[in-house]
């Protein structure tokens, strides 16, 4: 797979979940110690013994709030992107999906880039996937309603053949919606043949794409 485009300078990241999700259960946290605080007055009159079992029944308590707490904040996070090939005779559904807009500058379009991997990590999984096309939309949401034609470089395996357009050739991508709860677009695929290194073709049939907005690069 060839590698996708990463650019360091001026790069504006979204905070990853995890680090939102551990923000979320701190100020979660603190709301359900309060319970704690307050049944300690209430107690100071009894015996030591009933103070321990009051004290007790406020942590196991607090403990239960913060989960259903941090299960509520999880339930809103964003969805890790799918993308649904298909391809002749089976479709192929590949996860963790995601979609930037790198910024070129002195007048030139704007580069549309999708991957199903992190193209700074070592390791891969597989299939993976990438596609990349131009657009002059200044920025990722607003390629809801917009067509861009992507090249396509797939790879089945790690031990398969990269199947890619062939020149002159490139699939369209209608994107159709943009979630700001999500952070993420719909989109549809057009059909395409993907030529492989080995002489092989691949026939796309069309597909669905659902892609998590990470970062804007400029």
């Amino acid at each position: 797979m060839p590698y996708a485009k990463k650019l360091s300078h001026g790069r504006r990241k979204i905070a990853p979940p995890t680090r939102a999700l551990r923000q979320q259960a701190n100020i979660v946290l603190a709301m359900v110690l309060l319970p704690v605080v307050v049944v300690l007055p209430l107690v100071l009159g009894c015996s030591k013994e009933e103070m321990n079992q009051a004290l007790e029944s406020a942590k196991s308590k607090t403990k239960a709030m913060t989960a259903s707490a941090v299960e509520a904040v999880e339930e809103k996070l964003p969805e890790s992107g799918e993308i649904t090939l298909n391809l002749k005779p089976d479709p192929v559904t590949i996860s963790n999906v995601d979609i930037e807009l790198i910024s070129i500058g002195d007048g030139r379009p704007n580069v549309v880039q999708i991957t199903t991997y992190d193209p700074q990590s070592p390791s891969r999984s597989y299939p993976a996937l990438l596609l990349h096309g131009i657009t002059n939309t200044s920025t990722t949401s607003t390629l809801a309603g917009e067509k861009v034609r992507c090249d396509v470089y797939y790879q089945e395996s790690e031990t398969s053949p990269v199947a890619m357009t062939k020149p002159g050739e490139a699939i369209t991508i209608e994107f159709q919606q943009y979630s700001p709860t999500d952070n993420a677009l719909t989109a549809t695929l057009g059909m395409i043949a993907l030529r492989g290194s080995d002489d092989s073709v691949i026939q796309i049939e069309g597909g669905d794409l659902l892609a998590v907005i990470r970062e804007e690069t400029k």
